[in-house]
């Protein structure tokens, strides 16, 4: 039987395969359910197409969905809504079809449980409309669901409102729908897409579940279906709690991006286990202290050579190596034949101990929880636009939050492989982006400028891109156009998020990055932010001031450090805010744009100089490569200035660049007070593998 699901936005909204129509489909599979949404449409469009679009199909079915758009728009009376209402029932039961009216004013149910009215989207003519909705239901003796939105309203399954459902809140709608559909199919619903996925384990099986052939990962010449890396995944999750003989182990990786990365990670979440993700810079007094607090179970390194991690060790029940050597396991010794125990996992529990960026002081151990996984998979999806069809190339370090946080769990949510690569060479990119098909590219600023820097980069076929996603530090606006040159037809994404904060926190899309190329973009849905004054008050549009997070969008805390994330918290009106450190502005379009930490800002004979300000100010050299900013104390003939300004430059390849081009280029652009007094061109910015520069390490 054919089922036509005809509606406004509201049955369009659930991206590439995640209508709600495509999750009926995926249930019914026997039977052909067609999507006939069309966004922003009343019942007038509704009555013009509907020849074409619905009654021309013959179905047997008919889901209507109309008048949002109607109450919206407020252009007729609700009347002339109902009597269009009529008019469809009535065309599609002459042709024999039989109707489900689907109605969207009705009260929804709120996290508690309790039926209560909507507050947005509804007034007295939506509250008339929807007494006429059901009595005309009724009257034409058609099947009735009051309110489709039920259970989405106002819950993180929604896209960029609390009121339209992403895939996630489809699942809800489909479930009002179901029982209906059974009733006029004639048949029972496959427990297929059924309930919200709560854990990363539920995204994973259902991935395995409903994509088992499907490509998950590919790394070098191996690659591997859903099927096939479940089965190692159980072999190592089975392993991993026979050697270190507990049945949730904690494991440290100090590994460079690979497959096996790939495998530890859905082991541990299989078993509801914790993944220690090591920063691979960090120095022995860093790792020693993350060893003290963390106590793993279990630690994966690459070969003897890592003696940075190994020295700091003590503790670990088990550990081995890639590349095993005497006094070391060979990590293929911990994949075994049986199956693993599959402990109840919570929503609550922790999946990833993520620690902070930094090469230098004890890092902190940010904890993820499943349920904080989940949202950061919404909001990626959001931000990014990710499909089911998409090829996501990882070159990001794996210890860094967009993989686990992101990209690994996205991938599985969507039955979307993953192409995981340790080469950052640019040509050694490109020629695996054309190799793979890779559609997404999310990576660094750093990354991205040498792409652009190639001078063959168009001898690459890079036809197969769609997104191309930057973060983790500040991308220069030349840069940005040259990718805009470069790639015309792709998306530029820039995105922000914390180590600290559940998920990316904003998102710049292509098309406000043509204008807007050095703002971080507008907040996501369910996140809130504000920037305030040293006494912590609000400030107005394009006013600098730091930069806050609401509670809810910041991790539940440090492992075992109590009281170390309240140390940020401050609180503003009566509410919590985290407090990120960051210096920003807002402008009146709601565009953010980060003007550097707050330690970062550079005070000049009581002036407030920014070093991104001044950063960007150089690199509008075109000879000018890298940059970057900082205050040194004042000394001599300008030590009353308390500070100075130095900045460290990276000339353009060949460019004969010299301190007075500088200069002449900072009067021009700057106010005298923001002029950089030191000047030192170097061959390199110091950077951690997250790209960020490292200031601390730039040369006195």
């Amino acid at each position: 039987m054919r089922v036509i699901c005809f509606g406004d936005s509201l049955t369009t909204c659930g991206g590439q395969k995640g209508r709600y129509s495509d999750v009926l489909q995926d249930r019914f599979p026997e039977h052909e359910v067609l999507n006939k949404g069309v966004g922003g449409q009343t019942f007038v469009d509704a009555v013009a197409r509907l020849q074409e679009d619905v009654l021309d199909l013959r179905p047997d079915v008919v889901l209507v969905e109309f008048g949002a758009n109607d109450w919206w728009k407020d252009e007729r009376p609700f009347t002339e809504w109902g009597k269009d209402l009529e008019t469809i029932i009535a065309a599609c039961q002459g042709i024999g079809a039989k109707v489900v009216v689907v109605g969207v004013f009705w009260p929804y149910r709120n996290e508690a449980g309790e039926l209560v009215e909507k507050t947005y989207g509804i007034n007295e003519r939506a509250v008339a409309y929807r007494e006429l909705e059901q009595a005309i239901a009724e009257k034409h003796g058609c099947h009735y669901v009051p309110n489709h939105q039920l259970d989405i309203i106002n819950r993180r399954c929604c896209w960029r409102d609390r009121n339209h459902p992403n895939e996630n809140g489809n699942r809800s709608v489909a479930n009002l729908l179901e029982p209906v559909l059974e009733k006029l199919l004639g048949c029972k619903a496959k427990p297929v897409r059924k309930e919200h996925p709560q854990t990363t384990r539920d995204m994973w099986d259902e991935a395995v579940a409903l994509a088992g052939d499907r490509l998950a990962a590919v790394c070098g010449d191996r690659r591997l279906t859903f099927a096939e890396a479940d089965a190692e995944v159980a072999r190592l999750a089975a392993g991993l709690q026979r050697v270190t003989g507990v049945e949730r182990p904690r494991v440290a990786v100090f590994l460079p991006n690979c497959l096996e990365y790939f495998l530890v990670y859905w082991a541990l979440v299989k078993i509801g286990g914790q993944i220690v993700p090591l920063n691979t810079w960090l120095k022995e007094d860093s790792l020693g202290a993350i060893f003290a607090n963390v106590r793993p179970d279990a630690l994966l390194v690459q070969s003897k050579l890592d003696k940075v991690v190994l020295n700091s060790a003590s503790g670990c029940r088990a550990v081995a190596a890639l590349k095993p050597s005497e006094g070391l396991a060979d990590f293929a010794s911990w994949f075994v034949d049986g199956t693993p125990a599959l402990p109840v996992i919570e929503p609550e529990d922790i999946s990833i101990i993520m620690h902070t960026s930094g090469t230098t002081a004890t890092p902190k151990g940010a904890v993820m929880r499943h349920l904080d996984l989940m949202f950061n998979v919404m909001t990626t999806i959001n931000a990014q636009g990710f499909q089911p069809s998409d090829v996501h190339l990882i070159v990001n370090p794996m210890f860094h939050a967009t993989a686990l946080y992101s990209s690994l769990p996205v991938g599985a949510y969507q039955k979307a492989p993953v192409i995981i690569t340790a080469d950052t060479t640019p040509d050694g990119l490109l020629r695996l982006i054309a190799q793979e098909r890779c559609s997404s590219f999310l990576t660094v600023p750093s990354i991205l400028q040498r792409v652009v820097a190639l001078p063959n980069l168009a001898e690459f076929d890079t036809s197969s891109l769609r997104v191309i996603g930057y973060a983790g530090s500040f991308m220069p606006v030349k840069t940005v156009r040259a990718l805009q040159e470069a790639f015309p037809e792709v998306a530029l994404h820039n995105f922000f998020g914390l180590t600290e904060t559940i998920s990316a926190t904003h998102a710049l899309d292509g098309e406000a990055a043509k204008d807007r190329p050095a703002s971080i973009g507008r907040l996501l849905p369910f996140v809130e932010a504000i920037i305030v004054d040293e006494e912590h008050n609000p400030v107005p549009p394009n006013t600098v001031g730091e930069l806050l997070f609401a509670r809810a969008n910041v991790i539940q805390g440090y492992l075992n450090q109590p009281g170390r994330l309240e140390e940020a918290f401050v609180e503003v009106d009566g509410r919590t805010w985290f407090n990120t450190g960051d210096l920003a502005l807002v402008d009146d379009d709601r565009y953010f744009f980060i003007m550097g930490r707050k330690k970062d800002m550079i005070i000049v004979g009581g002036e407030n100089v920014f070093a991104s300000e001044v950063e960007a100010a150089l690199m509008g050299l075109d000879t000018v490569k890298e940059v970057a900013v900082k205050g040194i104390p004042a000394t001599g003939v300008r030590e009353s200035l308390g500070e100075m300004i130095k900045a460290y430059i990276v000339p353009e390849p060949g460019a004969a660049l010299t301190e007075t081009d500088v200069r002449r280029h900072c009067h021009r652009v700057l106010p005298s007070y923001k002029i950089p007094h030191v000047i030192q061109f170097i061959d390199a910015l110091p950077r951690n593998p997250a790209g960020k520069v490292v200031k601390a390490d730039l040369p006195d």
